[in-house]
């Protein structure tokens, strides 16, 4: 059977795109948490963090919860281009509040898909979730399921923030900043917080088992357009250390909606095998109904 190197790449390149989605819709880093933590934790050395009593700090913080700009059933879904061409689809999600160790978070999902055309050759189904705390904003759970043609990896990770530990599910336990996020968690906190232009951000994150400091540099104002609609737009643009073919390499620019709801409105990215674009396609921004 003979061979077309040519074609195999660009059919490599489209079909990467989707499989890139979900990376793509979870990696944005945000502005610095704020130190709510308690001043004794804090200041605690590392070997002795473990015996730290926070019990009047956990009690003080019962009849707290952070104000967000979301609400369970808010829904975006986007469109996957590569070099023009749709390579897929995408959606980010509020599913609903769950308890996890003790503790009310926000399970948030991401997914990624190929369409039709590219499962053919390539078939991308991609799946993250993120169990962010309804008070602190930081990660309590993350997991992570990528089906991408005959690759698969699963990951679940829980975080347990009190102790610095992330702990994974075939039992290896790592050393992690406090207030720590997963890349999912860092995206949606990044939602509720000022981003001032010329702003160098950096944010404590874990993912696939290493720890780092991932930086976002806040560019400037912008109008877009999108299937969507028009938006007043925020642009960032962040440095990303994550599993996947970016890397370290590439660049990624993000829009969101310049308002106190952060939209997610655009995504591109330039990176070794092309170009990729994600642009928001629809939304949902509320749920009717008790939460």
């Amino acid at each position: 059977m003979t061979r077309h190197p040519a074609r195999g790449r660009m059919r490599h390149r489209l079909l990467r795109a989707g499989a890139l989605l979900t990376l793509l819709l979870s990696s944005v880093p945000m502005l610095p948490p704020r130190r709510d933590r308690a001043e004794a934790l804090e200041q605690a050395p590392a070997a002795d963090r473990d015996t730290v009593d926070l019990t009047p700090y956990l009690a003080s913080r019962e009849a707290r919860r952070a104000k967000v700009p979301w609400k369970i059933g808010e829904y975006f879904q986007f469109s996957i281009d590569w070099s023009g061409l749709n390579g897929g689809n995408a959606l980010m999600q509020v599913q609903n509040i769950q308890t996890v160790d003790g503790h009310r978070t926000w399970r948030i999902i991401t997914k990624a898909e190929s369409n039709s055309f590219v499962s053919k050759f390539y078939k991308v189904r991609d799946r993250a979730e993120s169990f962010v705390d309804a008070e602190s904003l930081y990660t309590r759970r993350f997991e992570k399921h990528l089906r991408e043609g005959s690759y698969k990896k699963d990951l679940n990770v829980r975080f347990d923030q009190a102790h610095g530990k992330a702990i994974y599910q075939d039992g290896k336990t790592y050393d992690v900043p406090f207030q720590v996020h997963d890349v999912l968690s860092a995206f949606y906190y990044v939602r509720t917080r000022p981003l001032p232009d010329g702003a160098e951000i950096v944010i404590p994150t874990h993912d696939n088992e290493k720890s780092y400091d991932m930086v976002v540099n806040v560019l400037r104002r912008e109008r877009v357009e999108v299937p969507a609609g028009k938006f007043d737009c925020v642009l960032v643009e962040p440095v990303l250390k994550s599993e996947g073919i970016f890397k370290a390499k590439g660049q990624m620019y993000v829009w969101l909606s310049d308002d106190e709801r952060r939209i997610p409105v655009q995504v591109k990215s330039k990176v070794p095998i092309g170009s990729i674009s994600v642009s928001l396609t629809e939304m949902r921004l509320a749920f009717v109904g008790k939460h």
